[in-house]
């Protein structure tokens, strides 16, 4: 478990570096991010957060007009943050 979360961790980093690419890393910023809330889904299921996090990134992904770059954008910036605070919370209770 220590070793998967280690893992998580280490993904939620890159994703945070890959924000460093502006506009353009944010997709793989949030393909990554996605992955490690997988990840800490299969380790922490009573996590309750996590299922905040998740339903945040369906609303997003159902209320996104493709084609306009709006205040919406907002949202996937803040759900980075929030998956952030998730994680070290969690390793804070370890």
């Amino acid at each position: 478990m220590k070793t998967t979360f280690k893992i998580v961790e280490i993904i939620n980093i890159m994703a945070l570096t890959c924000l460093l690419a502006g506009p353009y890393g944010l997709a793989f910023t949030g393909v990554l991010q996605v992955i490690a809330a997988i990840f800490f889904f299969l380790l922490f299921p009573k996590n309750k957060l996590i299922y905040a996090y998740f339903g945040l990134v369906i609303t997003f992904f159902l209320i996104w007009d493709r084609p306009h770059f709006t205040w919406l954008f907002l949202l996937p910036i803040s759900l980075i943050f929030f998956l952030t605070y998730i994680i070290y919370n969690q390793k804070a209770r370890l």
